[in-house]
């Protein structure tokens, strides 16, 4: 079975307040919502970094946040890329 590969979560962004928002590989919204399992499953996986780069220009002009909002985001990634297919599809349920 194929994946879509934009159905799977890449990462985890967590906005001012500590809402969640979860992104494909493009950074595109695919949820305003996650569950405790990702929460769980993010913070296991990794640490809080800034979205400070130009690869969040999109994500940022998207979702209208000012430049105090982006300076106090941060965001997990949730894939390293070394997944099996399987693991991606267990992720893209969570």
């Amino acid at each position: 079975m194929i994946i879509d590969q934009r159905s799977i979560p890449h990462y985890l962004v967590l906005l001012g307040g500590w809402r969640p928002y979860v992104l494909n590989m493009d950074r595109i919204v695919i949820r305003r919502e996650a569950s405790r399992l990702l929460l769980a499953f993010a913070r296991t996986r990794g640490k809080l970094e800034r979205i400070d780069g130009d690869e969040w220009t999109m994500f940022s002009n998207a979702q209208n946040l000012s430049a105090l909002d982006r300076q106090e985001a941060r965001f997990y990634t949730l894939v390293k890329g070394t997944e099996t297919e399987h693991q991606l599809r267990l992720l893209a349920i969570l």
